[in-house]
């Protein structure tokens, strides 16, 4: 196959795209860490130095040797025993803190060391310059018991996350490329997909025009010897064939021509009121023929009490006349085909179900697109262009209806449509 060599380049590519996202993602979540430890770090160095102020500025306070210690990722614990003076405690953590390395925003609060009662708390802006060196004078001062200080960093987060910029930023161009990348494989891949469907497609056409083109072939070298104007009755037999064959092309054509006007101009709809138990009644000499030569039956269950509809008449014609021959072709032998119309709400339900070969589930979502047929070994053993439930499911579109389809493989399958009926229809009667 052509295409193997590009479908391992790309399993490769997507291989390498998703190791370079686990690398890149590993490393990410471990610069992280490492930027969360550094902020820890600091702080407690920090810390510590506001410690060793207090304990030089104030001999009445008493430092603890593990005086500082992490609470949680945003806390942090600063013990001190005796004397504590706001004034001069918020002084050395504005100053300690607003160093480079960390210049983040914090809330002091002071608690009782025996009741862990908070008895102060105040936030504190390193953004202001004016007063970030400035002593206070109207702070509260404890002079009774031990206390601790919890340093609390509500925007630690965000701290890291601007330390992050230039991992974040290499983070989201990768997701970035690996997403046009996968857009990419996907793109490809459909167009693989649309290539084979396209290759079916010329195939099953040319095996449709061989024949008749065969037929008329033999048939007018046979019309051409001059004894054959001696049997008038073979004569009209070739005559007749040459009429039949030169019919079919000429419906496959249209039907060509008919699926690439729908696909530029959309579908051209003429609606008109259609009594449906009424058209199909009328179609049903012409669906029974094909049956009848296999020696099948065509039953009918016509139960919807409302059965006035909206539509294009030369559409649903064909619609009906495409799920019946779909249903034909694809039971192995004697087709039984029921048509069943039944009224749910305000809608009128129609389904053509057959008990012929079934879809498998893989295949139910596309038997819609537009050539594909649903494999069943020779790719010749079906006739068509994978054209007629691609233009079903146009017409239903444009009408603004609904299709459902059920199969089992095996088992057959039964193709429903809903449609809005007229609530008129009482005064129409139920003809």
């Amino acid at each position: 196959m052509k295409s193997s060599p590009i479908r391992i380049f790309l399993l490769l590519g997507l291989i390498s795209i998703t190791g370079a996202l686990i690398t890149q993602l590993f490393w990410l979540q471990k610069a992280m860490v490492e930027k969360g430890n550094n902020f820890d770090d600091n702080v407690i160095l920090s810390l510590r130095r506001v410690a060793e102020h207090l304990d030089v500025s104030s001999t009445n306070s008493i430092i603890t040797l593990e005086v500082v210690r992490k609470v949680s990722d945003r806390t942090f614990q600063l013990s001190v025993y005796d004397k504590v003076d706001c004034n001069v405690l918020e002084y050395y953590l504005r100053t300690e803190l607003s160093y480079p390395s960390l210049d983040v925003d914090f809330t002091y609060y002071i608690l009782e060391a025996e009741t862990e009662k908070e008895v102060f708390h105040k936030d504190v802006d390193l953004k202001d310059q004016k007063n970030l060196y400035a002593v206070s004078t109207d702070l509260p001062v404890f002079t009774q018991g031990a206390h601790n200080v919890l340093i609390y960093f509500p925007t630690r987060a965000e701290y890291i996350g601007v330390k992050m910029t230039i991992w974040i930023f290499s983070s989201f161009i990768l997701l970035v490329v690996t997403f046009f990348f996968v857009y990419t494989i996907f793109i490809i891949l459909r167009q693989f997909r649309l290539v084979e469907m396209q290759k079916d497609f010329v195939n099953n056409m040319a095996h449709e025009f061989k024949t008749p083109i065969s037929t008329i072939n033999i048939s007018a070298e046979t019309l051409s010897h001059s004894d054959i104007l001696q049997n008038p009755d073979r004569l009209y037999n070739y005559v007749n064939i040459i009429k039949n064959e030169t019919n079919r092309l000429r419906n496959q054509v249209d039907k060509l021509l008919q699926i690439a006007k729908m696909e530029s101009d959309k579908i051209d709809l003429h609606v008109e009121e259609i009594n449906l138990h009424a058209l199909i009644l009328e179609l049903l000499p012409n669906l029974r023929i094909r049956i009848d030569e296999l020696q099948g039956q065509l039953v009918l269950k016509l139960d919807a009490k409302h059965h006035l509809i909206m539509a294009d008449r030369v559409h649903l014609v064909n619609i009906l006349y495409n799920l019946v021959d779909n249903a034909v072709k694809y039971t192995e032998q004697a087709p039984v085909i029921e048509i069943h119309t039944w009224t749910e709400a305000s809608e009128l339900n129609l389904s053509v179900k057959d008990y012929g070969i079934g879809i498998a589930e893989e295949y139910r979502k596309k038997v819609f697109d537009k050539f594909f047929r649903v494999p069943t070994g020779n790719i010749h053993n079906v006739k068509g262009f994978g054209l007629g439930l691609h233009y079903l499911k146009l017409v239903v579109t444009a009408h603004k209806w609904k299709i459902k389809l059920e199969s089992e493989l095996n088992k057959g399958s039964n193709f429903i449509i809903t449609i809005p009926f007229l609530k008129k229809e009482s005064t129409h009667g139920n003809n």
